[in-house]
């Protein structure tokens, strides 16, 4: 395994423990959350089967299995997987999740190839920069004219530029904007993090996979990690996450924000 994937390995592992009390905690990334399962339901239905990448504790898997849908769930975090798989028994779930600690690098290593889709949620992929072999591992399990849904971390985030800016902070005003990517402090970890426009995404997997839409989550609502002004102004979040919801899917609105989500259907 390349060092940068040990490193969020690692990461991740000491993660697993308070990740679902973190997002509870979190009204933000919730609202945000919900959305994507939205858009998830919106192309996925009962009975279809997907494979999920960077599942972590598995809190989409549960909500899709109780929706019909069958989940092959896989992270680079063993512990992830041991404790989405203690959901899967108490939920009673064992016909809907199978789970597996494979990093993106190791997906060949499923046998199977018949997946009507393929989702990655709040920016697992920003961990790496080259999809060269994933999309080519993603398209040769998916079935013809499948779906992937991956949900990135966006480059241009007007939020997190405007708060830095007031902080006086330019450095990390412009972070996203490193060609090379960023260490972020992930954990006590240094992870390599890497940001990206939607079309540019697009393109890393266009051999394989099409443009079929672009959406934007947090454009007018601010980052997680500003929970101060939601509790702050929580009439004015809200009324900010009612606004997202309206322009999510429309250019020009749609290429901004603290993550955008990209429907890529593979190529025929």
């Amino acid at each position: 395994m390349q060092d940068y994937l040990i490193n969020t390995k690692l990461s991740v592992d000491k993660l697993a423990d308070e990740f679902d009390n973190a997002e509870r905690s979190n009204h933000i990334i919730h609202w945000m959350r919900s959305v994507v399962q939205d858009i998830y339901l919106h192309y996925f239905h009962a009975g279809q089967e997907l494979l999920e990448l960077n599942s972590g504790t598995g809190i989409d898997a549960v909500y899709l299995a109780r929706n019909g849908t069958k989940v092959f769930a896989t992270d680079i975090s063993p512990k992830m997987i041991s404790i989405l798989r203690g959901k899967v028994k108490e939920a009673g779930l064992e016909n809907f999740i199978t789970a597996e600690a494979y990093s993106f690098s190791e997906i060949d290593r499923i046998e199977r190839k018949d997946f009507d889709g393929v989702i990655s949620n709040f920016g697992g992929l920003n961990c790496i920069s080259d999809f060269t072999k994933l999309s080519s591992d993603l398209a040769s399990k998916l079935k013809d004219r499948g779906r992937f849904i991956a949900v990135v971390m966006n480059k241009f985030c007007p939020w997190e530029i405007f708060y830095y800016l007031l902080k006086l902070d330019f450095k990390n005003a412009f972070r996203r904007f490193h060609k090379g990517g960023i260490l972020a402090d992930f954990n006590g970890e240094k992870v390599q993090t890497f940001y990206f426009y939607p079309k540019q995404f697009g393109r890393y997997f266009s051999d394989k996979f099409k443009i079929e839409k672009i959406y934007t989550l947090a454009l007018y609502t601010p980052s997680p990690y500003l929970m101060g002004i939601y509790n702050r102004f929580t009439w004015f979040v809200k009324l900010m996450m009612k606004i997202d919801n309206v322009v999510k899917g429309i250019f020009p609105f749609n290429r901004f924000g603290d993550h955008f989500i990209l429907v890529l259907r593979k190529r025929s």
